[in-house]
C-alpha cells in the first residue's frame, strides 16, 4: 500500500523499506476475533458465578498490561499473535469483562422485564456500534485528529465517575447526562478505532481488536445505564 493512501496522522513503520511488504490487518481477521470475544463475554456474563466478580476484575486489569507484552514477544519471534497466546489471552480478557458486568446482567435476566431491557440495550448498542464502525471504515476524513480530544474527554468522564462514587448525592441528578456523554465518546472512539484497524499492520491485529472490543463494552455499559436510569427492568445500577 503506498504511503499516500494513509490518511494524515497514520504512518507506516519507519523501518519498513518496501511498503509493499507491509501486510495490513485483515478486516475478516479482526471481525473473526471480535466475534469470539463477544461469545466469551457472553459466557462470562451469564455463566460465571457472581462471587468471582472481584477476581475477574483484577485479572482483567492485569491482562491490559500482559497482552501487549505477549503480543510484542510473538511479533519478535515472527509468530502471528492472533493464533497464539496473545489471541487466547484476548478471549480470557473478554470473559473477564463479561464476568465483571455479570452481576448486573444476571440480575436483569432473572425477570422478564429486566431481560427485555437487557435485550433492547444490546440491540441499540450493536446498531450504534455497527453504524460508527462502518463510518470509520468508509469515511475519507482523517478521524485521528479526534483522538486527542476524545482521550481528554475520556479522562474527564473517568474523573466524574470516580467522584460520583464518593459524592453520589451530588452527581445522581446528572446520571442521564453522564450516560449520554459516555455513549457519545465511545461511539466516536469506535469510528476512530475501526479506521485505525484499516491502516494497521497484521502484527497489531489483536491490539486493534482489543481496542474495538473495549469500545463496545463501554458503549454497552453506558447505553444500559441510560435504560436503567429511565426506569427499565425494575433494576437500577448503583
Amino acid at each position: 500500500m503506498p504511503y499516500q493512501n494513509y490518511p494524515a496522522g497514520y504512518y507506516a513503520p519507519d523501518n519498513v523499506v518496501d511498503i509493499k511488504k507491509v501486510k495490513t490487518v485483515s478486516l475478516a481477521q479482526v471481525m473473526g476475533l471480535l466475534s469470539f470475544m463477544f461469545l466469551a463475554m457472553a459466557v462470562g456474563a451469564f455463566l460465571v458465578p457472581q462471587q468471582y466478580f472481584m477476581p475477574a476484575m483484577i485479572l482483567e486489569f492485569a491482562l491490559l498490561f500482559i497482552i501487549p507484552l505477549t503480543n510484542k514477544r510473538a511479533v519478535a519471534n515472527g509468530n502471528d499473535p492472533a493464533v497464539g497466546l496473545t489471541g487466547g489471552l484476548a478471549l480470557v480478557f473478554a470473559a473477564c469483562a463479561g464476568a465483571v458486568i455479570g452481576p448486573l446482567v444476571q440480575a436483569l435476566a432473572a425477570t422478564s422485564a429486566g431481560l427485555a431491557v437487557l435485550g433492547q440495550a444490546a440491540v441499540v448498542t450493536f446498531v450504534v456500534f455497527a453504524a460508527f464502525g462502518v463510518y470509520g471504515l468508509l469515511t475519507k476524513r482523517d478521524l485521528s485528529v479526534m483522538a486527542k480530544v476524545l482521550f481528554m474527554s475520556l479522562l474527564v468522564l473517568i474523573g466524574i465517575l470516580v467522584l460520583s462514587m464518593f459524592f453520589s448525592s451530588f452527581f445522581s441528578p446528572f446520571g442521564l447526562l453522564i450516560g449520554i456523554g459516555g455513549s457519545i465518546i465511545f461511539s466516536l472512539l469506535t469510528a476512530v478505532d475501526f479506521q485505525r484497524a484499516k491502516y494497521s499492520t497484521s502484527d497489531n491485529a489483536v491490539m486493534v481488536t482489543l481496542s474495538i472490543f473495549l469500545d463496545f463494552v463501554n458503549l454497552f455499559t453506558f447505553i444500559l445505564d441510560i435504560f436503567l436510569l429511565l426506569g427499565g427492568g425494575g433494576v437500577r445500577r448503583n
